[in-house]
């Protein structure tokens, strides 16, 4: 049966626009590594300046991966990953991102990924200087919800794991939309996965990347720190991820299903057409967004019943945006954390009063058409969460 439309987005902008791309830090060898796997998905002439854009950054990029592997290789080789980082999950528009800005001010227990390590995840540590000028390539608030956007502020490490990978990543249907189902394997990276089983390949290619990300991260901050990774999507991984880190914590956080979906519709209207390859559907996106809903809803729920409870805190997008001293104390309470009331609510206090400004997107109501088109696709999200659904 054809898919109900119930969405509006632009898909035809920007095709010249090169701001914001999330593979501005690719290098030569992965660039061409994503050209050679997926060259037959890539509409050239309708975005030859992007890919040529693209290209020449690869070439500026290896001279940093360069200096990196020189001048850093054999101290980051070295370097001991610790394997009790912080893993902040939950669907893409729940409120990651608010929760790691949130976390990031206990600058004395936390190593983040800043968005320029993330984007240009070859070379941060050579380039590190080179941090201000970033801001050609990208705007100063993010293009879907105005939040603050600089070379320091923390950023999701999927973004560099895609990069490094060559597209083994759920991230890559933002460049190749059209082809959203052949990169679903990647969510939950499982050999024996009944619907998206992931090649032993595939899954070294995204282990690889991730985990030399990590390792660079961990030099960056000292083995004295305890990094704080924030991405939507390994939700997905929960399974993967504690058996990669035993000592590892998790926080998870959740907001009603209708939030999250106006909310994903404003992010592929406002930002996704930045970073096409292929000419695409509003239909392509909206099942993009309901199957990303689905999946990391179902592996999470399946998998977070297997960690010892001391190791998961779920929290509501809500009450951290209503009292963030209050929700965050809780959570600290949970885990154990010490010096909460001494270093990291004043910090808090601080970071909540320069968002006092900060005006949040409004968005109109949900048609009756959409809510029933998220009430079926995402039932699971609203028995599991004890979200209550409209009748439509």
């Amino acid at each position: 049966a054809a898919m109900t439309v119930v969405i509006d987005v632009d898909v035809t902008r920007g095709r010249m626009s090169v701001k914001n791309h999330p593979l501005s830090g690719v290098t030569a060898p992965q660039w061409f590594g994503i050209i050679r796997r997926h060259w037959r998905s890539i509409d050239v002439l309708t975005f030859a300046p992007r890919l040529m854009f693209l290209t020449m950054m690869s070439v500026i990029n290896s001279i940093g991966a360069m200096a990196d592997y020189v001048f850093y290789g054999r101290a980051v080789r070295r370097t001991v990953i610790r394997d009790d980082p912080v893993f902040i999950v939950g669907h893409p528009r729940t409120g990651t991102t608010h929760l790691h800005n949130v976390l990031s001010q206990d600058v004395n227990r936390f190593g983040v990924a800043t968005t320029f390590d993330v984007g240009f995840p070859s070379g941060f540590l050579s380039t590190r200087r080179c941090a201000p000028a970033l801001g050609m390539l990208m705007d100063s608030t993010r293009p879907m919800d105005n939040m603050r956007l600089a070379h320091d502020t923390p950023q999701e490490d999927e973004v560099a794991t895609n990069q490094m990978s060559s597209c083994a990543s759920p991230y890559a249907p933002l460049l190749f939309m059209r082809d959203e189902a052949h990169f679903r394997k990647f969510y939950e990276l499982d050999e024996t996965h009944e619907e998206y089983p992931c090649e032993r390949e595939e899954i070294e290619r995204w282990r690889s990347s991730f985990m030399w990300f990590v390792r660079k991260l961990q030099y960056k901050h000292g083995e004295g720190k305890r990094l704080l990774l924030k991405s939507p999507v390994h939700a997905a991984r929960i399974r993967v991820l504690a058996k990669m880190f035993p000592n590892a914590q998790f926080i998870f956080i959740s907001r009603h299903p209708y939030d999250v979906f106006k909310s994903a519709v404003n992010m592929a209207d406002t930002y996704y057409w930045q970073c096409y390859f292929q000419r695409c559907t509003v239909a392509d996106v909206q099942e993009f967004i309901l199957k990303q809903g689905e999946i990391l809803h179902d592996a999470y729920v399946r998998d977070a019943k297997t960690l010892p409870k001391h190791t998961l805190y779920e929290m509501r997008f809500d009450a951290l945006d209503a009292d963030p001293v209050k929700a965050i104390s809780a959570l600290y309470d949970h885990f154990g954390w010490s010096d909460f009331e001494t270093t990291v609510a004043p910090a808090l206090r601080t970071y909540s009063q320069s968002l006092e400004n900060f005006k949040k997107n409004s968005f109109s109501k949900l048609s009756d058409d959409a809510k029933r088109v998220v009430n079926a696709r995402w039932k699971n999200w609203f028995v599991d969460l004890k979200y209550d659904a409209d009748d439509a």
